[in-house]
C-alpha cells in the first residue's frame, strides 16, 4: 500500500493554526460525543500544573461544547449522589411530560406519604401537607429550588403511581443515556445507596442540558421558591405561614454565569455539588463529590470554592476553537467495482485547546492512497491527527463510507497488469 502524510494545506507535514482554525464566534452547543472519553493526556498534564486546588473526594469539569473533559479526580469513584439524584427525577419527569404522559399543570394528589410531616426527620422540604393545591410545575420548582423531599415522592406518585416505578423510569432513563454507573433506589437522595460517579453524572448533565435546555433558565437558577402560598389552599387561607426558601446553590449568587444546577448532602457522601456555568458563548460542567465539613456552612463554602476554582480554570485556561479539515486525497481500489473512493473523517466542530497552545495548534492527514477489493464499510485507510507542539491532541480515524465489492474477472486482471508497470516504472 501506499502511505504518505497529506498535510491540510498539501504543501507539507502540517498546516498551522492561521489557515485552518479559527477562533469560535457563535453560541452552538454541541452535545452529541460518542462514549464518555477520559481526561486527554495532554489536558491531565496541564491540569497538574496548573490546575486548582480541591477539597472534594472527586471532581470533573466538562466543556460542554466538546465534550472535553479539563479536570478530573477520582472520577470513577462511586459516591452516593444525595440530593443531586433530584436532577434525574427531573430528567425522568421532563421526558414524560414531552412524550404526554404528564402535564405541568396537573394538580397532584397529596396522600399522606407525601406531608412534609411524615417525611424522614432531616429531609429537605418542600412543605406539602393536606387539602394543598399543588401542579407538577411548582413540584419540579419545589426540587430544584427548595430540594424538597417529599417534593419528590408526590412527583413519583403523579407520574408513576408508585416510587418503585419511577425510579424503574430513572434508572431506565439513565440507562438508555449509557450511564452504567448510575444507580437509583428511590427519588429523592436520602438513601445512601444510590450511586453515581463525578465522570458520568457530569455527562449526565451534558444530556440533560441538551435535551431541556429550558431546565437552567426556568428551574434551576431561580434564586427562591414561596410554598405554600394563598392559591395553594381551595379558600384562598394558608392554613401555615408562607415559607420562602433559597436555592443552596450560592453561585448562583457569587460566580457570574452560574445558573444551575444543584446541591446535595447526606453524611455517607458528605457535600456534593453539579453546577453550570456558561460565558462567552461557552459552557462549562462543574461535577463536585465529597466536600469536606465538619457543618453545613463549611461544607457548603468547600464545595462552592472547589467549583469555583474549576470554572475559573476551565473559563480562563481554555477556549474552544472551530476545526476546519479539508477532504482527503481520493484512493484507487484495484480490483474494485469503483476505481476510487474519497475517504471521510468524523470530525467535531470544535476542539477545546488550552489558550497557551492556541498558536502551536497543527493538523495532518496520514492515509492510503491505494488499496485493493474487496472494501468493507468502515474500513480505515489513515487518520487525521491534531496535535500542538508535541502533545497530540486528537486522532481520528479516515474511513470509507460504502463497501466495494470486487469486480469481474477481466478488471481484475487489467487492474493486476497496470499496477505492475506503475510499480516498474516506480522502481526506475
Amino acid at each position: 500500500m501506499n502511505n504518505r502524510a497529506s498535510p491540510f494545506h498539501r504543501s507539507g507535514q502540517v498546516v498551522l493554526l492561521g489557515a485552518l482554525l479559527f477562533l469560535v464566534a457563535g453560541t452552538h452547543l454541541l452535545f452529541a460525543a460518542p462514549g464518555l472519553p477520559r481526561i486527554p493526556e495532554w489536558t491531565h498534564a496541564y491540569a497538574a500544573e496548573h490546575g486548582p486546588e480541591l477539597t472534594a473526594r472527586a471532581a470533573v469539569l466538562l466543556d460542554a461544547q466538546t465534550g472535553t473533559v479539563l479536570y478530573e479526580r477520582e472520577g470513577d469513584t462511586v459516591i452516593p449522589p444525595a440530593s443531586l439524584t433530584k436532577l434525574v427525577a427531573m430528567y425522568a419527569a421532563f421526558e414524560m411530560i414531552a412524550e404526554g404522559r404528564i402535564a405541568l399543570d396537573d394538580v397532584v394528589a397529596l396522600p399522606p406519604e407525601t406531608w412534609a410531616r411524615n417525611t424522614p426527620v432531616g429531609s429537605s422540604l418542600m412543605f406539602l401537607g393536606p387539602d394543598q393545591r399543588v401542579t407538577v410545575r411548582e413540584l419540579l420548582l419545589g426540587l430544584a429550588v427548595s430540594s424538597g423531599n417529599d417534593a419528590a415522592v408526590a412527583l413519583a406518585l403523579h407520574a408513576s403511581g408508585s416510587v418503585p416505578a419511577f425510579v424503574d423510569e430513572m434508572n431506565r432513563v439513565v440507562a438508555d443515556l449509557d450511564l452504567p454507573s448510575l444507580h437509583f433506589e428511590e427519588p429523592s437522595g436520602l438513601s445512601a445507596e444510590n450511586q453515581v460517579t463525578a465522570r458520568e453524572f457530569a455527562w449526565f448533565v451534558r444530556a440533560y442540558l441538551e435535551r431541556h435546555p429550558h431546565a437552567a433558565s426556568e428551574y434551576h437558577s431561580i434564586p427562591e421558591f414561596t410554598f405554600p402560598h394563598s392559591a395553594s389552599y381551595p379558600d384562598g387561607r394558608i392554613n401555615v405561614g408562607a415559607i420562602t426558601q433559597f436555592n443552596r446553590n450560592s453561585l448562583l449568587r457569587t460566580y457570574t454565569g452560574a445558573d444551575g444546577l444543584k446541591t446535595g448532602f447526606i453524611r455517607q457522601s458528605s457535600y456534593n455539588l453539579a453546577a453550570t456555568a456558561a460565558r462567552d458563548g461557552r459552557r462549562l460542567i462543574v461535577v463536585i463529590l465529597g466536600a469536606p465539613g465538619e457543618n453545613h456552612l463549611q461544607g457548603e463554602r468547600n464545595r462552592s470554592a472547589d467549583a469555583t476554582g474549576l470554572f475559573d480554570f476551565g473559563f480562563d485556561r481554555f477556549q474552544a476553537v472551530r476545526l476546519h479539515v479539508p477532504v482527503a486525497d481520493p484512493v484507487r481500489v484495484w480490483g474494485g467495482r469503483v476505481r476510487t473512493v474519497v475517504p471521510g473523517a468524523v470530525v467535531p466542530e470544535y476542539i477545546t485547546v488550552a489558550r497557551s497552545h492556541v498558536q502551536e495548534l497543527a493538523g495532518v492527514i496520514v492515509q492510503d492512497f491505494e488499496i485493493e477489493a474487496p472494501v468493507k464499510a468502515g474500513q480505515v485507510v489513515g487518520r487525521v491527527q491534531i496535535s500542538a507542539g508535541e502533545s497530540v491532541l486528537m486522532e481520528l480515524p479516515l474511513t470509507i463510507a460504502e463497501a466495494v465489492d470486487r469486480a469481474g474477472w477481466i478488471r481484475v486482471a487489467w487492474d493486476r497488469m497496470v499496477r505492475f508497470v506503475v510499480q516498474l516504472i516506480g522502481r526506475r
